[in-house]
């Protein structure tokens, strides 16, 4: 009821439209509050792209989920990613922000963000790139090494599995949502997939391909990474090649070297006042209400 409520007062002959049209500026002050580094250059803040590289919905979870996702790149390479996405909120009513991160780098990232914040991302470490076996050599111009990761990209395939048990297929995209032919470290050339949920089009698992020069030979690497709060199982032609199972360790809101971080952080109106903040905790995974005081900015 108050969902509907929610698309009754945005007023628009497509909610979700007009409802991502009302959320995006909040979506990107949200991201635009990180600074990124590399961890042996603390101070070189990695370069956040304001122009979100994919807009995204579900409306099977939650009532009408919505977001955004953007990158933060270094030399042109992609080194974190952050979706910024919202829910209704009930109690107080409006919509309730979500941040969903991973990191992309090899290196370790520092992450800050504003005084005053209830919730942190702090990775451990890099994202660990592992050899394409059974490929082609990569292909010498920038158009054929494109088509060469859709190819790679279409062997991967995958399936998660909610609380239940119930299982869910994703899908792959055919189209990156970012390419790099002319990154300026570390690759040749690279691009990044994603796999997606058949309930909407929220991305659920993260796909890298790059060429990379190794012993004077140009080969394939890929990466996956977790976006889901979700059990997940990639595999490649139809060989399971990487998983991420919930434990103690990979919970609900990180996995076990915070590559992947996930928390509520706080509930806005639709006009982006501040109604109530959100802190994760270990007891309360998806976050309690801190609700605001006189002494809170």
């Amino acid at each position: 009821m108050y969902a509907l409520s929610l698309l009754l007062l945005i007023g628009a002959d497509d909610p979700k439209e007009s409802l991502g049209k009302r959320m995006l500026p909040i979506y990107v002050q949200e991201a635009s509050g990180y600074s990124i580094a590399v961890a042996t250059a603390p101070k070189t803040q990695l370069e956040f792209k304001k122009e979100p590289i994919f807009e995204w919905s579900n409306p099977t979870r939650e009532g009408l989920q919505q977001g955004v996702v953007f990158v933060w790149v270094r030399d042109g390479r992609p080194s974190a990613l952050g979706c910024i996405f919202s829910q209704p909120s009930d109690k107080p009513a409006g919509r309730q922000i979500i941040h969903e991160l991973h990191a992309l780098d090899t290196e370790k990232l520092i992450v800050a963000r504003p005084k005053g914040v209830l919730n942190e991302w702090k990775p451990e470490a890099g994202l660990a790139r592992k050899e394409l076996t059974e490929a082609p050599a990569p292909a010498a111009t920038v158009g054929a090494r494109l088509l060469q990761m859709k190819k790679l990209a279409q062997e991967f395939t995958g399936h998660t599995e909610d609380m239940e048990k119930k299982r869910w297929d994703l899908r792959l995209l055919p189209a990156p949502l970012y390419r790099y032919p002319e990154a300026r470290t570390g690759v040749i050339d690279g691009a990044l997939f994603t796999l997606v949920s058949t309930a909407g089009t929220d991305p659920e698992v993260l796909l890298l391909i790059e060429a990379k020069e190794v012993n004077g030979k140009l080969r394939w690497e890929y990466a996956c990474g977790r976006f889901s709060d979700r059990d997940l199982y990639v595999q490649r032609n139809e060989k399971e090649v990487w998983s991420s199972v919930r434990s103690e360790t990979n919970g609900f809101n990180n996995d076990a070297q915070h590559l992947y971080r996930l928390y509520a952080d706080k509930i806005l109106s639709l006009d982006g006042k501040l109604l109530a903040r959100i802190r994760a905790t270990p007891k309360a995974w998806w976050g309690e209400v801190v609700p605001l005081d006189e002494k809170q900015p």
